[in-house]
């Protein structure tokens, strides 16, 4: 009995001093609005255990079954990072899975209001920015317990603080979405990197820049913690291209025997619509309903963003730094993640590490077009 007032008590915490204050004294959104998100929210995160009652989030929730005698330097990296923070809530915090579920659903959703107040410093009309709170894509697939969900909300954090130009603290946040997914906290590594060198004048800051980047691209692949998801100890070459070009052609081999895995077209970007969208082959010939129902859900997600995107009026000056961060960001992560995994069920959660800087990219070169037609 008092462990299920204790649990009541946690999902009343969270609910309220760590969402709702916290819009109270920082997002200001509209109370009702914000009250509405997070219900809509939380309903899809228990859509989602429904429709997906075996998965990702399934696994991590069995595998609390740790003391902290076992963690070692890898506990801080990748799928045992999230085992070990689903142990500290289940063991040491004592919560029941329902709580687990609601504590990742709630970082989610905090990812997502940072996402919209982003939106909003970069100029987006605040009316259309509340609008995204309610993507039913991005609520529905990085609502439960994994990595999708705390990535989402770092790199949420890591622009915010981008947007301000506090680059340490940034890169910070950018430091944690490296140890969950290596490959993708390495391409907004190098996409900061090539962006401060391209605003640089100065042609020996410039080589400084790049100098420096090298060594902490070269820290960064031999940290003890992450060394073994880019080195791989079978080839025999020490060129780090080569062990890194391993572990890609490893990702695109590790999905291949899943339904939801589609041919590559050999077309960049036709794979690219099929990874930011869905897959074409998918379309009206997939018999599997879950299949079905995820394609649906991208169609009311991609007719979503295009009335929003049609429906924003409202022109702000435009920061040249953010613009050429985005499109560097994302030319990179386009080039390579949907060459590489050709798998519709896993896209469909890691896209949304992207989608949301496509987004800003969008809004940037809309009012850009904007600002110089009326010139």
């Amino acid at each position: 009995m008092t462990n299920i007032f204790y649990n009541y008590f946690f999902i009343f915490f969270f609910l309220y001093y760590f969402t709702i204050k916290l819009n109270i004294n920082y997002f200001k959104i509209n109370n009702n609005l914000y009250l509405l998100s997070l219900l809509f929210h939380i309903s899809l995160t228990f859509l989602y255990t429904f429709i997906f009652p075996v998965g990702d989030w399934e696994t991590y929730l069995g595998l609390e079954n740790k003391t902290f005698s076992d963690f070692r330097i890898e506990s801080f990296f990748s799928s045992h990072l999230i085992f070990n923070i689903i142990t500290f809530l289940k063991n040491i915090i004592f919560l029941n899975n329902l709580n687990v579920i609601i504590f990742f659903s709630l970082v989610s959703f905090l990812g997502i209001v940072i996402f919209v107040n982003n939106l909003i410093k970069i100029g987006v009309e605040k009316k259309i920015a509340y609008l995204f709170l309610f993507i039913p894509g991005l609520n529905f697939w990085t609502s439960v317990p994994g990595k999708d969900a705390i990535i989402l909300f770092f790199l949420s954090c890591f622009f915010s603080f981008y947007i301000e130009r506090k680059i340490i603290f940034s890169l910070i946040f950018l430091l944690i979405v490296y140890l969950i997914r290596p490959h993708i906290g390495i391409i907004f590594f190098i996409s900061v990197a090539i962006t401060e060198i391209i605003l640089i004048k100065n042609y020996k800051n410039k080589i400084f820049v790049l100098i420096f980047s090298l060594m902490i691209f070269l820290f960064l692949f031999n940290l003890p913690i992450t060394k073994g998801y880019f080195y791989n100890n079978d080839i025999l070459s020490e060129n780090y291209i080569l062990h890194i070009l391993n572990q890609i052609s490893i990702i695109s081999q590790k999905y291949d025997l899943s339904y939801t895995y589609y041919q590559s077209t050999g077309n960049i970007l036709v794979n690219i619509f099929n990874y930011l969208i869905f897959p074409l082959e998918f379309l009206l010939k997939h018999t599997k309903f879950t299949v079905n129902v995820l394609i649906l859900i991208e169609i009311l997600t991609l007719i979503f963003f295009i009335t929003l995107f049609i429906n924003n009026n409202e022109t702000f000056k435009v920061d040249k730094k953010l613009i050429i961060f985005l499109g560097v960001s994302i030319f990179i992560y386009l080039l390579i993640m949907p060459q590489v995994i050709f798998n519709f069920g896993l896209n469909a959660r890691q896209k949304w590490m992207i989608i949301p800087f496509v987004i800003y990219f969008i809004f940037l070169l809309k009012n850009l077009f904007v600002r110089i037609k009326k010139m």
